[in-house]
């Protein structure tokens, strides 16, 4: 019996003129899109944010995050395009990015509290912020519709990525076209969780299950079982309960490359109180 395979999509590390360096994934490069998914790579930034950090909220010098926002939008493009972004809170909001929103944007951030950007229009970058939890990036060729969402295990649980590609389908966009690429974010073996978050998890997603395996360095029977959570494959679960099928992920763990990524769960292990973020996003020429 034959069986269906699944096209392999490739991604590549790019280094830029400006020192930043940023991946592109295969699945959603077409000439009337821009995207990136941004390591730390280059960048303003010094001390504990060493390199390309792109949030305003995370203790760093503000200066720098204008600095390393506009050797962002340098790196991907020569032309004359608006970076914007979110006060980002792990929850499921996403906001339309139109002429009248637009108009109403303060950078570095917007000030808007979400998870999510959609627009079809033109000359913008929809940025989304990450140390750990994934940035996802969708696009639809056909509708000339563009999606970013932050999706941490609260955000993930809560809706954002089946309401970003809801957003999406309320300015144009058609499930069956959408391409979506899960980036860069912290992998399963170093995401050790305790038994009330997979509980948690299951409670409202039976299905995902095979996203967690347990951590068989502690012994049998013993009230701390831990767990090893995979959030990508959670994603990846999400988004074919929303009937996108055209994804793909950018495997490498923010967690253990340092030199290249922000770590929200490694400064922590390290005991550090301020950590950067790096940036994905995408645009439409």
């Amino acid at each position: 019996m034959n069986k269906k395979v699944q096209k392999m999509f490739s991604y590549q590390l790019h280094n830029s003129f400006t020192g930043a360096a940023f991946y592109r994934h295969e699945l959603i490069s077409a000439d009337m899109f821009v995207h990136g998914f941004f390591t730390r790579k280059g960048g303003s930034s010094i001390g504990d944010f060493e390199g390309l950090n792109c949030s305003a909220i995370s203790g760093d010098l503000i200066e720098d995050v204008h600095c390393n926002r506009e050797i962002i939008k340098k790196s991907i493009t020569h032309k004359s395009f608006q970076l914007i972004t979110l006060s980002q809170i792990h929850g499921n909001k996403v906001v339309i990015i139109d002429n009248e929103s637009n108009g109403n944007i303060k950078q570095p951030t917007s000030g808007f509290e979400a998870d999510g950007l959609v627009t079809n229009n033109k000359n913008i970058l929809l940025g989304i912020l990450t140390a750990d939890c994934a940035p996802i990036l969708m696009a639809d060729n056909n509708a000339r519709v563009i999606g970013a969402c932050h999706a941490g295990w609260k955000g993930a649980l809560s809706g954002i990525i089946e309401n970003t590609v809801l957003q999406m389908c309320n300015i144009g966009a058609k499930t069956k076209d959408i391409r979506c690429v899960i980036g860069p974010t912290i992998s399963q073996e170093s995401y050790e969780v305790d038994a009330d978050f997979r509980e948690n998890i299951l409670d409202k997603s039976p299905l995902a299950l095979e996203c967690f395996y347990p951590d068989t360095r502690i012994g049998i029977g013993d009230f701390k079982k831990k767990f090893f959570f995979n959030l990508q494959e959670y994603c990846r679960f999400v988004l074919r309960r929303a009937c996108v099928h055209q994804f793909d992920c950018i495997n490498i763990d923010t967690y253990k490359n340092p030199k290249l990524f922000y770590s929200y769960r490694l400064s922590c292990h390290e005991g550090k109180s301020k950590y950067g973020r790096q940036i994905s996003i995408i645009g439409i020429r």
